[in-house]
């Protein structure tokens, strides 16, 4: 029998390697970038909000995103997954956790997000 992921609706920030893109999209899910849609450097906010009303899940580098400010109200529907680690070990932390992170991502209901903190050897789900 064969086992059809759900595509996963991505958006990059700038800080997260090329090389990543090329994995979700040979993983046949839907990627964009950033600095195709809003200037690089904008603001976390602006790039939260723009992964938001373009219905993805925001992929990053940055631990900004953890602030207290993306837990304001605005925000409630935004999910996330935070890559942590150095350059080299992001996209083999993502391809370690893929199959989990392809499972459960769909899976929340909608109206409310899901945030997951990848890095080698370590996933974590929180929600809300």
């Amino acid at each position: 029998m064969v086992v059809r992921r759900k595509q996963l609706r991505f958006f990059l920030d700038q800080n997260v390697p090329d090389s990543i893109c090329r994995y979700l999209r040979g993983r046949r899910h839907s990627v964009l970038l950033l600095r195709h849609h809003i200037p690089d450097n904008s603001p976390d906010p602006v790039v939260g909000m723009t992964a938001l009303q373009a219905g993805r899940i925001l992929v990053t580098c940055d631990r900004d995103f953890n602030a207290q400010r993306f837990r304001q109200e605005r925000f409630a529907e935004l999910s996330r997954i935070s890559l942590c680690g150095s350059g080299p070990s992001l996209l083999p932390a993502v391809k370690e956790h893929m199959e989990l992170l392809e499972f459960q991502m769909p899976r929340f209901p909608a109206g409310g997000r899901m945030v997951a903190q990848v890095q080698v050897g370590i996933i974590r789900f929180r929600t809300n």
